[in-house]
């Protein structure tokens, strides 16, 4: 029998797609890790069987997926942003910084990881190729920064847990998030600075749109396949002249915004940079607790001055991820 509180998850870093590798690094702070055959399996039909059905199963293709629940830390962030946007080259000599963008001409190259999920005494199984399609990133007040994300993989396999140590690392919450600025569209990205307590609430959602690519010859896919990207900001604002503005100018016109919050704790912080336009789903006279706000979305839109839709910056102590 295996209880669910010896569950482990932990992870290595792929150099081709199709082939898995021995974990090297137990990720901190999933607290909830699904990872599933996605196999393609048909039972074809014809004209002798009739009322009967198909008799002759086949299957077509095999492949992975899988969903994840986190709370982020400064450190392990970083594993998820290198798998959805590309593998970032640090900069400095401790601090270190990592730069990640939304593509725009070239798709990203990014860290493949191999997933792997189970107990030690039964055993383990790993998700070959995994790779995030869909990373999600949401702020309330007085709760640690949660990240939920979508994966696809190659395939499942199975494997057996490694003796990792313990990786040190310091999450990320609403206290930490203490630099808030929207700015219009015309105006400089983190130039209007906004009350910590006005903004009630912020959920950054990145769609890379990946899929597994089958080819002849093999049941699995020998790579993978991304279309544009899509991106959406939810916020939530208490409602005062500031947030009033904005959503005089949404529902009389097209409004677009750019919006930068940054949380830091002394040499590391998280800075996240988006520009999007406002969609039509806005709420009116919400309740956070006996305080009315406001609810809207955005969605992505490239900002040529900007030069992107979203950029983010991580700031911390780790010279390489293992």
């Amino acid at each position: 029998m295996t209880m669910t509180t010896e569950l482990r998850a932990q992870a290595g870093t792929q150099s081709v797609y199709a082939t898995g590798v021995t974990p090297t690094v137990g990720l901190r702070g999933i607290t909830s890790l699904k990872v599933r055959s996605a196999n393609k399996v048909d039972v074809l039909e014809d004209l002798v069987q009739g009322l009967a059905g198909g008799d002759l199963a086949i299957l077509q293709g095999i492949s992975a997926a899988g969903s994840f629940e986190s709370w982020g830390s400064y450190e392990h962030i970083c594993y998820w942003l290198d798998n959805l946007f590309g593998q970032a080259t640090p900069s400095g000599a401790g601090p270190y910084t990592r730069d990640y963008a939304a593509p725009t001409t070239v798709a990203p190259t990014p860290r493949i990881l191999s997933l792997v999920y189970g107990d030690t005494p039964v055993g383990a199984y790993q998700m070959v190729g995994a790779l995030s399609a869909g990373l999600t990133f949401k702020f309330e007040p007085s709760k640690e920064m949660m990240v939920n994300g979508d994966l696809i993989g190659r395939s499942l396999a199975t494997d057996a847990l490694e003796a990792l140590a313990t990786p040190t690392v310091q999450a990320i919450t609403s206290e930490h998030l203490n630099a808030i600025a929207i700015d219009a569209w015309a105006g400089t990205m983190g130039t209007t600075a906004i009350g910590n307590c006005v903004v009630r609430s912020l959920e950054l959602s990145v769609k890379p749109d990946r899929a597994a690519r089958a080819c002849f010859g093999s049941l699995y896919g020998s790579s993978y396949v991304e279309k544009p990207w899509d991106g959406e900001l939810k916020m939530g604002l208490e409602f005062n002249a500031t947030s009033k503005a904005i959503i005089d100018a949404a529902i009389a016109a097209l409004a677009q915004r750019q919006v930068q919050w940054t949380a830091s704790s002394g040499t590391k912080s998280l800075r996240f940079q988006f520009a999007g336009t406002i969609q039509d789903d806005i709420e009116l006279f919400d309740d956070d607790d006996g305080v009315v706000t406001v609810n809207f979305s955005m969605k992505r839109t490239y900002h040529a001055a900007f030069g992107n839709w979203l950029k983010i910056r991580s700031v911390n102590a780790l010279a390489t991820l293992t």
